[in-house]
């Protein structure tokens, strides 16, 4: 097999833990190819410097560490007047996460609801 790919798709806070313990398994696995975790709705407010936890954003900057990556809706941003300046530059802000879900399910990521 010439490993996998999948999308983690979180929109809620609460579902941080399980959402970084997944995306930690699947990278740590020997089917890894890809994997990108895209946050959307109240999730986003997580990767604001303001309102973030420590420990959540180091969990977060050693899975990219590992190869994953993270992505963060523009629109839910905007949407909960998160100032994208307070967006940590390891994190990509993709116009819409919906769209980035589903091009990145065009490309053969696996699709997981966190």
């Amino acid at each position: 097999m010439s490993g996998l790919k999948l999308v983690f798709h979180i929109n809620e806070n609460d579902r941080w833990p399980f959402t970084l313990r997944s995306a930690r398994n699947f990278a740590r696995s020997a089917d890894f190819k890809a994997a990108t975790v895209v946050a959307n709705g109240e999730a986003v407010r997580s990767f604001s410097k303001l309102e973030s936890d420590p420990y959540r954003m180091a969990r977060i900057r050693g899975l990219i560490d590992e190869g994953v990556r993270f992505a963060v809706c523009a629109v839910a941003l905007k949407e909960r007047q998160v100032n994208q300046e307070l967006i940590p530059d390891y994190v990509e802000i993709v116009d819409a996460g919906i769209v980035e879900i589903a091009e990145l399910q065009a490309d053969g990521y696996g699709y997981v609801k966190a």
